[in-house]
């Protein structure tokens, strides 16, 4: 793993590869700088350290949360830019959307919905439609038709925010320090018969 090792310096690689020989006069010249012999084990401690950075380099592009160089790749292959990610935004949001993108969004829970706003910063309840309305009641408060409506009605809650100027229509690509990217991406993972009604701090 990329934050288990650091590529060694050409003088520390010179070394361990002195270390590694045998003892004795034979030997002598490994550790004596400007030797013939340690010129020689600098020079092949060189590639060693190039190969080591070059490992290094592969580890942390392949890892999601770090990658530079290959972030246009992963996302690339995760169709970013879509509705809900735009690949103009920081680098470190546009690596916290192919994270989300490749192993957040199957989504099937309320725990799942949860964890998805959880990490990107917000933190949200969930309730559900009440076709019955028994006091006291929290206002504003979700008035369904019928029980089926009520079953397919989320609440979300936004529990720290208070409602924006504006979140809907979106605008392309969305905002983000707004709710609308899990406005946005609820409202594409959530199942087809499932309606979700959007309040905030300062609306309940």
């Amino acid at each position: 793993m990329k934050k288990d090792f650091t590529p060694n310096t050409v003088d520390v690689n010179a070394q361990i590869l002195a270390d590694m020989l045998p003892g004795g006069r034979l030997f002598d010249a490994k550790n004596i700088n400007g030797s013939n012999f340690r010129k020689m084990l600098e020079a092949l401690a060189q590639e060693l350290t190039r190969i080591q950075i070059k490992i290094y380099e592969i580890s942390t592009e392949d890892d999601l949360e770090t990658t530079t160089n290959l972030i246009e790749q992963w996302e690339k292959a995760l169709g970013i830019p879509d509705e809900c990610f735009s690949n103009t935004v920081s680098i470190d949001q546009r690596r916290k959307q192919i994270v989300a993108k490749f192993a957040k969004m199957n989504v099937q829970t309320e725990d799942d919905f949860i964890s998805l706003a959880k990490y990107f910063g917000y933190n949200i309840t969930i309730s559900y439609g009440d076709v019955h309305g028994t006091f006291p009641i929290t206002f504003p408060w979700v008035f369904a038709l019928d029980g089926r409506a009520a079953r397919h009605t989320m609440i979300i809650r936004f529990v720290d925010i208070n409602k924006p100027g504006s979140t809907f229509p979106w605008i392309f690509p969305v905002v983000w320090g707004e709710p609308n990217i899990i406005i946005c991406l609820f409202e594409h993972l959530k199942p087809a018969n499932v309606k979700i009604v959007w309040q905030y701090k300062d609306t309940f």
